[in-house]
C-alpha cells in the first residue's frame, strides 16, 4: 500500500495510541470510544500487515517496527504542520513575494505612495519591482517572471490578459515657460518641432491612434526613449512634447514647462493592471490589486 491509500484519520489514533500508552487514555484525549480506538489501530495494522502494539503486564507497548512507523509519522505530520502555518501565513500575508513590473514613470509619479503603503500594512511581504516598456512588461508576465504589470492603456490584448483599470490619466502638449503661444490650431502644431516618446512605446502608439482621429500627420524632431527627459528636453526650448499630464504637473507647479491648449483632442485613458487570463492570482496578488483599487477610488 501507499500513503493515498491511507487514512490519515487512522494514524492521528495511532500517535494519540502512542503517546498515551494506552487505548483508554487515548479514547478520552480524542473524544471516540475505546471500541473505536481498538478498531481503527486493528485496521492500521491490517493495511501495513504488522503489529503496531503488544500489550503486557505494564501496559500497552510499541513493536519496534511501530517504534520506526512512529519517528517516520512524526516527521510526516510536522512537515504538514508546518504547510499549513505557511499556507496561513501567506493567505494573511504574514508573508509572500510579489513581483510587480511598471515603466519608472507610472511607478514614481502613480504607484509610489500606494506602494509604500502598502509596505507599511504588509511589512513581511517582499516587492521586486521590475522597470521596462510595456511590450517587455507583457512578454516577462506571459513567461510569469512577474506577477502582474501595471500599464497605460491601450494595449494589444490578445485575449491572454484579465485587465483591471485602476486610474485614468489625460495626455496633452507642453512647451517651455517662455513659449509665446498658449493655443495652438492643427496646422500650426504642423509646423512646430515635436518631441515624441520613441517606439516601442504605449504613449507614442497611442499619439499616432489619435493623431489618426484628428486626422493630421506630424512628424516628431526628436525622439526620446526616456519618459522623463522629455521635460528635459521641452525646458530647454528644443520644441514641444504629447505627454500624459498627470506625469508632469511637479514640473508645471515649479515652472518647468507649462501646458499648451490644442486643437488636438486626445481622449482619457487608464493605467491598468494585467494579470494573465489562464493563471491564478496568489494571495498577495489579490490583496494588492484589491488595495490599488481602493486606493485610488478613495
Amino acid at each position: 500500500m501507499n500513503y493515498e491509500e491511507l487514512d490519515l484519520n487512522l494514524i492521528k489514533t495511532f500517535i494519540t495510541v502512542y503517546d498515551c500508552k494506552s487505548i483508554l487514555l487515548a479514547s478520552k484525549k480524542m473524544y471516540v470510544s475505546q471500541p473505536a480506538v481498538t478498531k481503527s489501530i486493528k485496521r492500521l495494522e491490517e493495511n501495513l500487515g504488522g503489529k503496531l502494539f503488544v500489550r503486557t503486564p505494564k501496559g500497552l507497548i510499541s513493536t519496534a517496527e511501530g517504534e520506526q512507523f512512529y519517528s517516520h509519522c512524526i516527521d510526516a505530520m510536522k512537515l504538514l504542520d508546518n504547510g499549513i502555518k505557511k499556507f496561513s501565513a501567506l493567505a494573511s500575508l504574514d508573508e509572500g513575494i510579489l513581483n510587480i513590473g511598471s515603466s519608472s514613470t507610472i511607478i514614481r509619479k502613480i504607484l509610489l505612495p500606494f506602494i509604500s503603503n502598502f509596505n507599511k500594512k504588509h511589512p513581511n511581504v517582499i516587492i521586486t519591482v521590475t522597470d521596462a516598456n510595456s511590450e517587455k512588461l507583457q512578454q516577462y508576465l506571459k513567461n510569469r517572471t512577474i506577477d502582474l504589470a501595471i500599464l497605460n492603456m491601450p494595449i494589444n490584448n490578445d485575449g491572454g490578459y484579465v485587465i483591471t483599470p485602476i486610474v485614468q490619466t489625460h495626455d496633452c502638449f507642453i512647451a517651455c515657460t517662455d513659449y509665446d503661444k498658449n493655443y495652438l490650431t492643427l496646422d500650426e502644431l504642423k509646423n512646430e518641432k515635436l518631441i515624441l516618446q520613441k517606439r516601442p512605446s504605449s504613449n507614442r502608439d497611442y499619439f499616432e491612434i489619435m493623431s489618426e482621429k484628428n486626422k493630421v500627420k506630424l512628424t516628431p524632431s526628436f525622439e526620446i526613449g526616456s519618459f522623463g527627459l522629455i521635460t528635459d528636453f521641452v525646458n530647454q526650448g528644443m520644441g514641444i512634447a504629447y505627454t500624459v499630464k498627470e506625469f508632469i504637473m511637479d514640473d508645471v507647479e515649479k515652472k518647468r514647462v507649462k501646458i499648451i491648449d490644442t486643437q488636438f483632442v486626445s481622449q482619457p485613458r487608464d493605467i491598468s493592471v494585467l494579470t494573465l487570463q489562464d493563471t491564478t492570482n496568489s494571495f498577495v496578488s489579490k490583496k494588492f490589486i484589491e488595495e490599488l483599487k481602493a486606493f485610488f477610488n478613495s
